[in-house]
C-alpha cells in the first residue's frame, strides 16, 4: 500500500495539473479553440514543458545540489526555495503566453487561475504546510464542474468529471497515508484549489 501511495504522489503531482486542465478544455469542450487537433496537441505539449518539465527538472537539481533533503519535501522549510522558484516561473510563463494567437480568453482565464493557485499555495507554505497536491487535483475538479455549468450545451465532460473526482479521492488518500499532510492541510489545499478555479470560470468566462 505504501508503494501505491508513493506512486500516486509522484504521478499525480501538482505540476501536472495545468497540462490536464488544458487537455480537458481543448479536447472536451466544444468551441474552446479554433485550433486543429495537431495544434491543440502542440499547445498541451507546450504547457507540459513549461509548467511541468522545466520546474520538475529544477526541483531535481535542488535535490542533487542538496538544497532540499528529498523530492517529497516533507519538511515545510524544504519547500520554500523550490516553491518560490515555481511561483516566479509560472508568473513569467503567464506573461509570455498572454497575447499568443492560440491563447483564447477562456484559456487565459484558466492559466491565470492556475497561476493564482500556485502563487497563493506557495505563499501560504511560508507559514503553513498546505497541501499542494490537494490544491492541484481539486483545482482540476473545480474547473471541470464550472465548465459544465458555464457551457451546458457540451456533453463531453462526463469522463473528465469522473476522472477528476477519482483523482481527488486517491491523491488525498495517498498524502494522508504517507503522513505527508494532516486532514486540515488537505482540506485547506482542496478549498483553495477548488474555490479559485471554480470561481474564475463562473465569474470571468
Amino acid at each position: 500500500m505504501k508503494l501505491a501511495a508513493k506512486l500516486i504522489t509522484y504521478i499525480f503531482q501538482p505540476l501536472l495539473m495545468p497540462t490536464a486542465v488544458f487537455w480537458v478544455v481543448l479536447f472536451f469542450l466544444e468551441g474552446s479553440s479554433n485550433l486543429t487537433d495537431k495544434g491543440k496537441s502542440t499547445v498541451v505539449g507546450l504547457v507540459f514543458i513549461t509548467t511541468f518539465l522545466i520546474p520538475a527538472l529544477t526541483v531535481v537539481m535542488f535535490k542533487i545540489t542538496k538544497v532540499i533533503k528529498d523530492l517529497h519535501m516533507k519538511d515545510r522549510k524544504d519547500r520554500l526555495m523550490p516553491f518560490m522558484f515555481i511561483s516566479i516561473f509560472y508568473l513569467i510563463v503567464s506573461f509570455m503566453i498572454d497575447g499568443q494567437q492560440w491563447m483564447t480568453p477562456l484559456l487565459n482565464i484558466v492559466f491565470i487561475a492556475i497561476t493564482t493557485v500556485v502563487v497563493v499555495t506557495n505563499g501560504i507554505t511560508f507559514k503553513w504546510k498546505i497541501s499542494a497536491h490537494a490544491a492541484g487535483v481539486f483545482g482540476l475538479l473545480g474547473f471541470v464542474v464550472a465548465l459544465q455549468r458555464a457551457f451546458p450545451s457540451t456533453h463531453h465532460l462526463l469522463l473528465p468529471l469522473l476522472l477528476s473526482i477519482a483523482l481527488c479521492g486517491i491523491v488525498s488518500w495517498a498524502r494522508l497515508y504517507l503522513n505527508a499532510h494532516t486532514p486540515k492541510e488537505i482540506l485547506g489545499g482542496a478549498l483553495l484549489g477548488f474555490g479559485v478555479c471554480y470561481g474564475s470560470i463562473l465569474l470571468f468566462a
